[in-house]
């Protein structure tokens, strides 16, 4: 029995399915990327897209970038990080 068939796999948005090694490596590749998308936030951080998209939206928000694109914009990791260490509180009232 192969580890897929006992369950060893993460999916992720996008509909794809890895294995616990390669979502390992993802999260590691992610975690130096200076630059992520509000996808690949949701996963790095473990928060669902809504709320990643609704913090973006917030009026104090300081970690978004304007990237080329029809209005793309990207979240600044490391900004980020420090937006979700001042308002770890409110967000763990809010749930």
């Amino acid at each position: 029995m192969t580890k897929k068939e006992k369950g060893f796999t993460k999916h992720i948005h996008g509909g794809a399915e890895l294995t616990m090694d390669e979502y390992a490596s993802y999260l590691s590749a992610l975690s130096v990327k200076p630059f992520l998308t509000a996808v690949e936030a949701s996963t790095l951080f473990d928060i669902g897209l809504t709320r990643i998209q609704k913090m973006m939206n917030a009026p104090d928000c300081d970690f978004t970038v304007c990237a080329s694109g029809k209005g793309a914009h990207r979240i600044h990791r490391e900004a980020f990080e420090k937006y979700l260490m001042r308002h770890m509180l409110t967000v763990n009232k809010e749930v």
